[in-house]
């Protein structure tokens, strides 16, 4: 059985222009019904108590919440959780009060991500953030305060006329911070965003990758591995839960919009929150088929630093990797985009750079 639980929470104070995720703005009544929808949805996965390694609520907003349903939710999850496992849980520092760093740390969360996003006001404002810099070290000192200290802080980089400059100063301002997790990510603009509608345009390819070049090199000279392509942590504060997503393992999805991956069937939960709270909950499924086992299995664990070993690939696909893939392979190898080392496959820098390219010339 799988041993890492995501849970969505979706309820936010206000729409970012940027966002997809699946979110609606906060309304008490449908909080207090969703978390009982929420409790049911779990409870018919039959999960056996304390036996997740990881659990992640995400969102959404889950620090929107009152602070009693805050309290029951995160109490209900920790029943689930092993002694020392990972419990994860997404912020935003305008709702992440004293008093809920509280029942975080009463429940036995040990993980918080906080979107930043920007240090600047001039884009905090673009993207309508409705929170300051400031705010952010002062939720930090507090998280650190009351010995909270596995903290990661997202940025979103290449916004609309964002210089080079001005992402060295969001690099410089997050390091600042002292976390030993970041995450960074260029902007995309998703159908049904804000920005979309806008009809504003993604930065330049060669932008993208001068700004990612830029963030990679800064925080590696500052004690930060890319453990995965926008993932950078100080040894040891590697996210145990997402790099479950990365290695293809299977994971149990519970709440609306919520993706999971159970006996080899990939399902998403409806994104509508009058059907999930009328009891429905499954909306698409996937079966995954022999013939898309190595593109899955290459575009989730070459996205990470390490790569994977030859013998996991025959685990899943039931191939061998270099009787399969060798001519290619060796030719990728050839490149400078593939490095095979004994039995161990990963990407290169460069490689990095042209994920895409590697894995559909793998596969094609």
């Amino acid at each position: 059985m799988p041993t890492s639980l995501y849970v969505h929470i979706p309820f936010c104070s206000r729409i970012c222009s940027y966002c997809a995720f699946s979110k609606v703005l906060f309304n008490e009544k449908w909080a207090f019904s969703y978390i009982e929808k929420l409790i049911e949805e779990i409870e018919g996965y039959k999960i056996p108590k304390h036996s997740q390694k990881t659990i992640y609520v995400g969102g959404g907003t889950p620090t929107t919440l009152p602070d009693t349903l805050f309290n029951k939710i995160l109490g209900y999850l920790s029943e689930y959780l092993v002694e020392g496992g990972e419990f994860s849980i997404e912020a935003n520092p305008e709702s992440l009060t004293s008093e809920k760093i509280d029942i975080l740390k009463n429940n036995g969360v040990n993980r918080v991500s906080l979107g930043v996003e920007s240090s600047q006001s001039k884009y905090l404002t673009l993207m309508e953030r409705p929170h300051s810099f400031e705010d952010i070290i002062d939720v930090v000192n507090n998280l650190k305060g009351k010995g909270i200290t596995n903290i990661n802080v997202d940025l979103i980089y290449a916004l609309p006329g964002e210089s080079s400059e001005e992402v060295s100063t969001d690099i410089d301002a997050l390091l600042s911070l002292d976390v030993p997790h970041i995450s960074t990510y260029s902007l995309i603009l998703e159908d049904s965003t804000k920005f979309k509608n806008l009809g504003l345009t993604e930065a330049d390819d060669s932008v993208q990758a001068d700004q990612y070049e830029l963030i990679l090199a800064t925080l590696r000279e500052r004690g930060y591995e890319r453990y995965e392509v926008s993932n950078y942590s100080k040894p040891g504060f590697e996210s145990k839960h997402n790099t479950v997503y990365w290695r293809n393992e299977e994971y149990y999805g519970c709440g609306m919009g919520a993706s999971g991956y159970l006996n080899g069937v990939r399902y998403k939960n409806t994104g509508s929150i009058i059907a999930y709270l009328a009891g429905k909950t499954v909306s698409e499924k996937e079966v995954v088929v022999e013939e898309d086992k190595p593109l899955l299995f290459l575009m989730t664990n070459l996205r990470l630093r390490n790569g994977f070993k030859m013998d996991r690939y025959k685990e899943f696909v039931g191939k061998d990797f270099m009787e399969t893939h060798k001519e290619k392979a060796l030719a990728l190898e050839k490149e400078g985009l593939l490095i095979i080392e004994g039995d161990n496959v990963r990407v290169s820098d460069k490689g990095m750079l042209l994920l895409d390219k590697v894995t559909v010339d793998l596969v094609r």
